[in-house]
């Protein structure tokens, strides 16, 4: 036969209460924080760390900015953005660039869920329709090099919405 202990007080009902879940990364600055000084006379501080909101968008900055090769160990990490700089863009539409931003984030980014990616052309300060069929980086007559990509995102967590906004510029 089976026995329950009951304290004086306390009911015997189950709570169920909700975690909060805490998001935090290093920051990639790596500036450190003002330490307390040891017995031997050397000052040690530990490294800044990003939290929630901050972590988020500076992951999805590394993402969208790393190159396919550039990660040890995994080399399929990134979405090699940086590589269309230096390509014709007649190939890519928007929509395709769209899908290789969008994919980039959701395999490399589980905190978050993408709402939106909004291109801006810096040159002429527009926003490129969604649909066409040429994603310019460059032109002749402005003699431009950039392009300015808006991610809009959820963070699952908290249910807030996010944009980030991460510039492709191509220096002559």
């Amino acid at each position: 036969m089976a026995q329950r202990r009951i304290t004086p007080g306390l009911t015997d009902k189950t709570l169920v209460t909700k975690k909060h879940k805490f998001y935090s990364d290093l920051d990639l600055s790596f500036t450190p924080k003002l330490g307390t000084v040891d017995a031997d006379g050397v000052r040690r501080g530990d490294i800044f760390k990003k939290t929630d909101v901050a972590a988020v968008k500076q992951s999805i900055t590394t993402i969208l900015l790393t190159n396919k090769p550039e990660k040890p160990f995994d080399p399929n990490f990134g979405a090699d953005l940086r590589a269309f700089l230096f390509e014709p863009m007649a190939d890519y539409s928007e929509s395709v660039v769209n899908d290789i931003v969008r994919s980039a984030i959701e395999k490399y980014e589980k905190r978050v869920e993408v709402l939106d990616v909004i291109f801006t052309d810096l040159g002429i300060d527009k926003v490129i329709p969604s649909g066409v069929s040429t994603l310019s980086f460059w032109d002749n007559d402005m003699d431009r090099y950039s392009l300015l990509i808006t991610v809009v995102v959820r963070i699952l967590n908290t249910n807030e919405t996010v944009s980030i906004d991460v510039n492709m510029n191509r220096l002559r």
